[in-house]
């Protein structure tokens, strides 16, 4: 490691390394003589992987950089070959040659170790009150990284995977987490963790991202994920510790803040008083006509307000309030000295509203605030799984921004005559530099005012997203009669139009932006990772737009052909959307099925559907066994709370009259997979499907009923056979409507219409998820109708989807 000098302890550290290097590289002879000479296994050959991956990361750390070296190339042969089913000879000699190089690295490092000194005795230095959690499954480096910490005063826990950070009780009491990348179950099982800890309520604590790996697609997914720093190994200590002090110093202000509206001067500064004694950031308004421009500048976590003021009412203000999406989920509490004026008030906000009556009652309206704010956390953390859009009219959540780029990049082939279109990432120039000299704060305020003059330039068919740390994705659609380099290079001066500045006096802030044609012949991860490139190579430049030419698909075949040879291949994956109830939190996984291929490019069922209803590549009953069986296996992997509490929903792609024959496999596979609990496993069904067969549906629900499984009905509408439907089948457990309400961008009265007739059948227990929910405007539509399980853009691969917890 670079930047500091540990001294006798260090040396200590290096020789204990040192002396686990023959059991490591024995670890590696091992599998390798098992693949050679046993089996060419998958599960050896992703351990050896591992193994090199921990060595390449670890060697230059105790400053042995041809062991990191050796291991490097070793871990990237491997990796070429975990994508085939065997090696090659001369594969095999490469290996052999990689692996026999890196174990006479392995002997000169030990034959030239010097003998072990004791440490000298240091003194004990001060202790802060930081504790920092280290997850690191190398215990040689999880080790040193401990003492380097502990040297600089901090109380430091360390953990071999992220599994055993969570089963620490007290987990949310450490300041700083230090999180490896690669863990034995999955290379990129810390970021699938992160994704998951960063969905939890409270899970604000800041999370430096290590790993050996350095492409870009890695550090992406590790930002995208809520890594706040990604820092490649061997670790640079002197960076490592900028970052740790730059870090806490950033997370030990964040305190909740509140806004306190009051006419009474004096009032107002007790109650700031007593909320800043209590670890709140407070701000005092006693000029309730200026709310709105406050909440704008201070950004309250909540909101208390003096019902009765002169010239408005509270109760006013938070209608307003309540109006505007990006408030719905803010706390709304009021406090007022009249009797009566609780029954005046409804519900002003998603995370609740109460009234408090003068004189207040500090220690109750305290234990009240502290529950509305978890709330309120909770309920964003929902809002932002299903939600396209943060605001209304705003950028998209990039979980659907990213969906959305999926099923462009699938469906590009299909339309090759379409008018080009773009992939472009902007990102501001010397982010990390400017963020360490105005603070998070600063910068924060300055890409949300980014964000929204961003959204004002993109054109009706554009879309984008914000990724974090200054970067922002846009899918650009020029013009047809313009030229597309001139509409772009127009398009990113007019990000650059308000001439962005920072501090006093003002700091000058530009962007530089990358730029990809995006064609057939990518997945998504390619199309990032070469945008993401293509803006690294502008702002090492500085201010400036850089273009990547996207690559040509070698062996290009018609569509139709190229997917015909996927379903010979049976080349099918799931991924999961989640139904996500917006009061509980309870969530049933719907399993998505898609054709992907050896690139990783992927169709949908709108495109490989049509060709297997032909018969010639199995038939739609074929698939739906696959996903009926695939499903029940990533159900039966869980771990932990979401073994017990997390369900399937399975759409069924066969006729109805076909479906019976599925419930004997269903229930076989259940017993297989040891699936026990009512309602686990939900089978979907479409409207249109049911419609044709209401005799067999009534049969096969009275089965899915007698298994303790549900059922679903989707797609539906406010026609009266919707609804002769719905009342014919009579105990449905879930009823999706059709997409186009929840998409639409105003709530029709027919939807109106059709909450009503849907209430007159369940009764208040309202079993209907809203789907394709745009934004947080119509969420909170929705909301206000009783309609709490929400269906958004979400999409995720299993490991990494059913695996939330809230």
């Amino acid at each position: 490691m670079a930047g500091v000098d540990l001294g006798p302890k260090y040396e200590a550290l290096k020789q204990q390394y040192v002396q686990s290097l023959p059991t490591r590289l024995q670890e590696l002879r091992s599998s390798w003589n098992r693949l050679q000479h046993v089996s060419w296994d998958a599960k050896a050959l992703t351990f050896m992987e591992q193994c090199a991956h921990k060595l390449s990361g670890s060697g230059a750390t105790f400053q042995l950089p041809e062991i990191s070296q050796g291991a490097q190339a070793l871990e990237e042969q491997l990796q070429q070959l975990l994508k085939k089913a065997d090696a090659t000879p001369a594969e095999r000699n490469q290996i052999e040659a990689l692996l026999s190089g890196l174990e006479r690295v392995a002997d000169q490092a030990i034959d030239t170790a010097a003998p072990v000194q004791a440490p000298a005795t240091a003194p004990v230095p001060a202790r802060n009150s930081h504790r920092i959690a280290v997850i690191e499954d190398d215990e040689h480096l999880a080790g040193f990284l401990r003492d380097w910490l502990e040297q600089r005063g901090f109380t430091v826990d360390v953990f071999d995977t992220p599994a055993a950070y969570s089963a620490r009780t007290e987990s949310h009491s450490h300041q700083l987490i230090l999180l490896d990348i690669s863990f034995p179950e999955g290379a990129l099982e810390g970021i699938a963790w992160l994704e998951r800890l960063k969905l939890q309520m409270d899970a604000n604590t800041p999370v430096i991202m290590m790993s050996a790996r350095s492409d870009m697609v890695a550090r992406m997914r590790a930002l995208r994920a809520g890594a706040d720093t990604y820092l490649t190994k061997p670790l640079d200590l002197g960076v490592l510790e900028t970052r740790i002090d730059q870090l806490l110093s950033t997370s030990t202000r964040a305190k909740q803040r509140v806004l306190w509206v009051d006419d009474d001067a004096e009032l107002l500064a007790y109650f700031k008083t007593l909320l800043a004694e209590h670890g709140y950031e407070v701000e005092g308004l006693s000029q309730p006509v200026r709310i709105l421009e406050r909440i704008e500048e201070f950004q309250p976590d909540a909101i208390v307000l003096d019902h009765e003021m002169p010239g408005v009412q509270g109760v006013d203000l938070a209608r307003v309030l309540r109006q505007d999406a990006r408030y719905m989920t803010m706390p709304v509490l009021f406090v007022s000295a009249s009797e009566a004026v609780s029954e005046q008030l409804a519900q002003h906000s998603m995370a609740g509203s109460q009234i408090f009556k003068k004189p207040l009652d500090s220690q109750r309206f305290l234990v009240a605030l502290q529950q509305h704010l978890m709330q309120a956390q909770l309920l964003s953390s929902r809002i932002n799984l299903v939600s396209q859009r943060r605001a209304h009219q705003g950028l998209q959540n990039h979980d659907y921004f990213l969906t959305e780029l999926g099923t462009l990049l699938a469906y590009l082939e299909a339309a090759p005559n379409k008018p080009s279109q773009f992939l472009v990432q902007v990102g501001i120039d010397r982010e990390e530099f400017l963020r360490a000299q105005h603070g998070a704060r600063a910068l924060a305020r300055l890409t949300a005012n980014m964000a929204q003059h961003f959204a004002d330039q993109l054109g009706a068919s554009d879309s984008g997203c914000a990724l974090g740390g200054g970067s922002f994705l846009f899918q650009i659609n020029p013009p047809v009669a313009e030229a597309a380099e001139a509409f772009l290079e127009l398009f990113h001066q007019r990000l650059n139009s308000p001439r962005w500045s920072l501090g006093e006096p003002a700091v000058p802030v530009t962007l530089s932006m990358g730029v990809l044609p995006l064609t057939e012949s990518m997945n998504e991860d390619k199309a990032l990772l070469e945008v993401e490139q293509a803006c690294a190579e502008a702002m090492q430049a500085g201010g400036c737009v850089v273009w990547h030419r996207a690559p040509q698909r070698s062996d290009h075949v018609g569509l139709d052909d190229r997917i015909r040879e996927l379903l010979e291949a049976r080349a099918f994956k799931l991924h999961y959307q989640p139904i996500v109830n917006m009061d509980s939190g309870d969530t049933v996984f719907e399993a998505l099925v898609r054709l992907v291929d050896e690139d990783d490019a992927m169709y949908l069922p709108g495109q490989f559907l049509p060709l297997l209803a032909q018969g010639n590549h199995g038939t739609l009953l074929d698939l739906d066994r696959w996903v009926v069986e695939h499903a029940l296996d990533g159900l039966s992997k869980l771990a932990g709370k979401a073994a017990a509490s997390h369900s399937v929903a399975i759409k069924l792609a066969s006729p109805m009259g076909e479906v019976a024959k599925l419930l004997s496999f269903l229930s076989t596979g259940m017993r297989n997979a040891r699936i026990k609990g009512n309602r686990r496993i939900y089978l979907a069904l479409s409207r249109a499907t049911v419609i044709k067969d209401v005799a067999s549906a009534k049969q096969v629900l009275k089965v899915v009923q007698d298994m303790e499984c549900g059922l679903i009905i989707e797609h539906l509408d406010a026609s009266p056979a919707s609804l002769e439907l719905v009342r014919e089948l009579g105990s449905v457990d879930y009823v999706k409507l059709n997409a186009k309400y929840g998409a639409s961008d105003e709530q029709t009265p027919e939807l109106e219409k059709l909450l009503r007739q849907l209430t007159d059948v369940f009764g208040s227990s309202l079993p209907i998820v809203a789907t394709r929910v745009e934004d947080a405007k119509a969420l909170a539509w929705f909301w206000e109708r009783g309609v709490r399980n929400v269906q958004g853009h979400f999409i995720q691969a299993p490991e990494v989807a059913m695996n939330f917890e809230f």
